[in-house]
């Protein structure tokens, strides 16, 4: 399942997903159990109250909001996701607001603008 956004944006190989890719990757990702793997539901690696908003080109790993609760995480396939790296959408907006500051001053190791765009060391 490859997804289409805004490349490279918040992150190298990251995708900020539109409302169809959202719900292309979501349709990929659901399951009829509520979470996979079923066996797992206090540790799954995808339940079905996570929204992605930012996904790689694979749709194998990125962001989402848990609509539960409002926090935003981190899902990795096939590996246990940690809920919560974020207590809200608008921490996670305020921390990639402080990294394009970090950038626009010239004080980011991995990324500069060059010609008015992004550019990954």
């Amino acid at each position: 399942m490859a997804c289409c956004g805004f490349d490279g944006f918040p992150d190298e190989g990251s995708f900020l997903l539109g409302i169809r890719a959202k719900e292309r990757l979501y349709a990929n990702q659901s399951t009829s159990f509520g979470c996979a793997p079923p066996e797992q539901p206090d540790h799954p690696f995808w339940r079905n109250e996570w929204i992605p908003f930012l996904s790689d080109q694979d749709g194998w790993r990125g962001k989402f909001i848990d609509v539960r609760d409002g926090r935003v995480g981190n899902w990795f396939v096939a590996q246990i996701t940690v809920t919560g790296a974020y207590e809200s959408m608008a921490e996670y907006v305020d921390s990639v607001t402080e990294t394009l500051t970090r950038i626009a001053d010239g004080s980011s190791p991995v990324c500069r603008f060059t010609e008015g765009r992004l550019v990954w060391s």
